[in-house]
């Protein structure tokens, strides 16, 4: 960077160079264009196509000759300090940014960024102040240049906009309401249709005693927004506006959300006395300081649940923080719920914002004590299965927890002080009364024997009994005591309910009644579908596990109520049936049966995985993946492959999971590398990267470097997709010298790819570019023409991205050219859009992104569509149709409000931009 002494250069207001305070000549309106374009793309080249579109708006009157003479004025000008540097096809202003008014406000600006986010509140703000301070009125506001106006001075008011925004936010922060209400009013007047000034008014207002006045601030703008524009008021308006309306409490940093999570209480609740007065007991008195535990313990069954939710109801009212309820998972089907993810939805409930949300578990753990501290909330954790699960959970001082568990929580008996309540069975009453609530309490009393019988059966387990009692209610004529004898005739009834034999045998007898009654095919097939831990199955799966079609023997399950059918061609297992449905298999089929089993499952997916992800992205390379597996299902299309990626997602991340347990670490890998064809289009980057990771420690240990290869630029490309540029370019060059290693070409062609793509910023380009230009020689080198029209087009969108306009319009034709429908040529097409527009052929650019949203509304790509549509009504707003760019926008801004994607925020703050101006 070139310092140049005693210059202050300004574009932030009029644009003009300072020498010891007073203006520098710069010989007239022309040379002052060119300094300003200049200085705006500081240490960049800028174009001579660029310049002259800001100098002249007819092209027949552009004259390199006249460019070359404002230069020269400019060099005269400003000296020999100035480097103003002549490059190939355009010119270059070597400058320390901070001797740019507007290079001060950005580092400022990023510096208050900073401090906000470590929570430096007043610092922030003042550093927000003195970045505005460098702004003396509109920017470029001398420069007779209407293109250079229109396509960067309302740029830099969005930035000016967006740090005013940050600065009210950081007083409000720190409570100076004061200081922050006048300018918000002034700025709510000079953008009536900013929401998020709108919201920051009322904020401001209502926690500053003026609760009618914020009312009326909502009021008068969701009243122009649906005049206007049609719309709602969007999501952080209508959560200012609830809080105004309650009355809540003010919190600097984020808005209080009161939880009512409680699942519905059980109307029918009997023999539970003794337990609730135990819980009722630990009610801390008065403002508390301390934390109550309870640690509901007991089999399976017991009704720890029932009894939790139930004494959490009565209490609820002397909770007004509210009352959080979270299913820990750690027994059913599933993987169980990591602290990690339960803190993030812990915390979410109380409305912290998830940028606010830190990272990592112990951060978690204390941004979730701190939001709870004195807060008076009840917290239900349920069916937790250790307490290292639990304690990074427990909230802070002044609250309630009630854990419920299979397992003795005695570590958090030990470190905490919980409370063990150890349900046992119902007593004979209490059983008899859960009965009669199913099947009648007419029935009941028709046979006290045969009832007590019944009770007696099930050992007083609350589920065994409400099983039981199901089935019992389908034969309302049959009589009870018919019924008992059935289960009397069960072999070996008291070792069924041996309750010291771990949780499971106490209700085997429960589920063993059924099993015993289905077909064979039926009972082979229960226990067979005990081996997967998806969400759910289909009787495709269900023929794969049996190695058969399942013909009715689905239908018999269902009716026997050992599964759901939860929409057709669909089946689901309560969580206890499914435990039992494990237990089995492992008892009655062989080893060798149940192994041959998971493999054929574990087969199946991966091979259906395979031909989904060929149908959506034939163009990938599977080389690498060297499958030897058949027998998967078959897909005739893109639509038909997604909808089964989508339809199966649960089960396949189970499958991955249980590859990984059974150390079959190349289906882990290879099914979690597939399923990159799904995730790509989709907005789950959270589970995208656990997989993956999770996948990249199979192929560790198992040594499988081309399946590390794979993986590692699996995760490179997640960390580009949410723009942490640096960390996807350390998986990407780790997965380039890995393929390099292992002599893999197409490997390395990829890893190429997706460097190319992970630039971020100018000095990223020339190495962006090599990596482009390398992976285009590769894959011409093998005739890869489906990749090649994919490294094409990333050249292209990287052409564009700095500037060169006309080499991406070539890039863009060459990629569209090997498309071998016009609907696999929808990115290209869009790169081709946004060359066309930068080399000033606005209506072929306008009409080729139109012809790519419709396509991408076709692949049902609505994220695409949407993001399209934006550009598309930037492109007209430019041209000079504001009322097209509105239409755009308004379609672009619904789908990613459906989408609930933050770019709907930018959309809506182009909207009203526009109809301010």
């Amino acid at each position: 960077m070139r310092h140049v002494d005693g210059l202050d250069f300004r574009v932030l207001g009029p644009a003009e160079v300072l020498a010891g305070g007073r203006a520098v000549p710069l010989g007239g309106s022309r040379p002052l264009i060119v300094l300003a374009g200049l200085l705006l793309r500081a240490n960049r080249v800028v174009s001579v196509d660029e310049l002259g579109r800001w100098l002249w708006d007819d092209d027949q009157r552009r004259s390199k000759g006249a460019l070359q003479t404002y230069v020269l004025r400019l060099r005269r000008a400003l000296g020999p300090g100035a480097a103003i540097r002549t490059e190939r096809g355009g010119y270059l202003l070597e400058l320390d940014p901070l001797l740019t008014d507007l290079g001060r406000f950005r580092t400022l600006a990023a510096r208050g960024r900073t401090a906000f986010e470590q929570g430096e509140h007043r610092r922030a703000a003042g550093l927000f102040a003195g970045a505005l301070a460098e702004w003396r009125g509109p920017a470029l506001q001398n420069v007779e240049s209407d293109v250079l106006h229109r396509d960067e001075a309302g740029q830099l008011a969005e930035e000016r906009t967006r740090v005013r925004e940050l600065w009210a936010d950081a007083l409000i922060a720190v409570g100076e309401f004061g200081t922050v209400v006048p300018e918000l009013t002034r700025l709510t007047r000079e953008h009536p249709l900013r929401e998020r000034l709108h919201e920051q008014l009322v904020l401001a207002l209502f926690h500053s005693g003026r609760q009618a006045e914020a009312l009326e601030v909502y009021r008068r703008i969701s009243a122009v927004l649906a005049e206007e524009l049609g719309l709602d008021p969007g999501a952080g308006l209508q959560r200012v506006h609830r809080l105004v309306l309650g009355g809540a409490p003010y919190r600097p940093t984020v808005e209080p959300q009161v939880p009512h999570q409680l699942p519905a209480d059980l109307g029918a609740f009997a023999g539970r006395e003794a337990d609730l007065k135990a819980l009722h007991a630990l009610l801390p008195a008065g403002d508390s300081t301390s934390t109550p535990i309870a640690s509901v313990e007991g089999m399976g069954g017991t009704g720890k649940t029932t009894l939790s939710v139930h004494f959490a109801h009565e209490i609820a009212d002397r909770f007004p923080g509210g009352q959080v309820f979270l299913n820990l998972r750690g027994y059913g089907p599933g993987e169980p719920v990591e602290p990690l993810a339960a803190l993030e939805t812990l915390l979410s409930a109380l409305g912290v914002p998830c940028d606010q949300i830190p990272a990592d578990v112990d951060g978690r753990a204390a941004t979730w004590r701190t939001h709870t501290a004195g807060r008076r909330l009840l917290v239900v954790l349920d069916n937790a299965n250790s307490t290292e699960q639990v304690r990074p959970l427990l909230p802070g001082p002044g609250c309630l927890v009630v854990v419920t568990s299979r397992w003795q929580l005695r570590g958090l008996v030990a470190t905490h002080g919980a409370r063990r309540i150890a349900l046992e069975e119902l007593d004979e009453a209490g059983a008899v009364e859960l009965l009669a609530s199913t099947i009648g309490l007419d029935r009941v009393n028709a046979d006290p024997v045969a009832t007590s019988r019944f009770v007696e059966y099930c050992g007083g387990l609350p589920l065994a009994i409400r099983i039981l009692a199901v089935r019992a209610a389908q034969f309302p004529d049959y009589p009870l005591a018919s019924f008992v004898d059935a289960l009397d005739a069960e072999p070996d009834r008291l070792g069924l309910f041996d309750l010291g034999d771990g949780e499971e045998t106490n209700i085997r007898s429960v589920f063993s009644y059924s099993y015993r009654a289905l077909p064979p095919d039926a009972a082979r097939l229960l226990r067979l579908l005990g081996l997967p831990s998806g969400p759910d199955v289909t009787p495709a799966v269900a023929e794969v596990l049996l190695g058969s079609p399942p013909g009715s023997a689905l239908d018999a399950l269902v009716s026997a109520h050992l599964l759901t059918q939860s929409q057709p061609g669909r089946y689901q297992f309560h969580d206890l049936i499914r435990a039992y449905a494990a237990e089995l298999v492992y008892h009655v089929d062989s080893a060798e049966e149940t192994a041959a089993a998971r493999s054929r499952l574990l087969d199946f997916y991966l091979s259906s995985a395979f031909n989904a992800s060929r149908a959506m992205r034939p163009e990938r390379i599977y080389g690498s993946l060297e499958l030897r597996v058949a027998g998967g299902l078959e897909f005739a299309d893109y639509h038909a492959g997604l909808a089964w990626f989508a339809a199966e997602y649960g089960n396949l991340v189970a499958a991955v999971h249980l590859a990984f347990r059974l150390q079959e670490y190349a289906h882990c890998w290879k099914l979690t590398w597939l399923m990159f064809t799904y995730f790509a289009g989709r907005a789950r980057v959270d589970d995208w990267r656990a997989l993956n990771e999770l996948a990249l420690r199979g192929t560790r240990l198992s040594g499988d470097r081309g399946g590390e290869a794979g993986i590692l630029n699996c995760l490179g490309v997640i960390d580009g997709v949410v723009r942490d540029y640096p960390s996807a370019r350390r998986y990407l060059e780790q997965a380039l010298e890995l393929q390099r290693e292992l002599g893999s070409r197409e490997g390395e062609a990829r890893a190429l790819y997706n460097l190319a793509m992970a630039a971020d910023s100018s000095p990223d380009f020339p190495a962006a570019l090599a990596h482009g230009t390398r992976a285009l020689e590769i894959v011409r080198d093998l005739r890869m023409t489906g990749f090649e029209a994919n490294v094409l087009r990333a050249l292209g969108d990287l052409c564009c991205r700095f500037g060169d306009f006309p080499r991406a319009l070539a890039l863009a034709d060459e990629a569209l050219a090997l498309a071998p429908t016009p609907r696999d040529g929808r990115f290209s097409l869009t790169t081709r859009a946004k060359a066309l527009l930068g080399v000033g052929r606005p209506a072929e650019g306008i009409e080729c992104m139109s012809d790519a949203v419709d396509m991408f509304f076709a692949m049902d790509e609505h994220y695409e569509a949407a993001d399209v549509l934006a550009q598309l009504g930037t492109a007209h707003l430019r041209l000079g149709h504001p009322a097209a760019a509105r239409d755009c926008w308004l379609r672009s801004v619904r789908l990613l409000t459906d989408l609930a994607h933050p770019d709907a925020a930018d959309v809506r703050a182009k909207l009203a931009a526009l109809v301010s101006g």
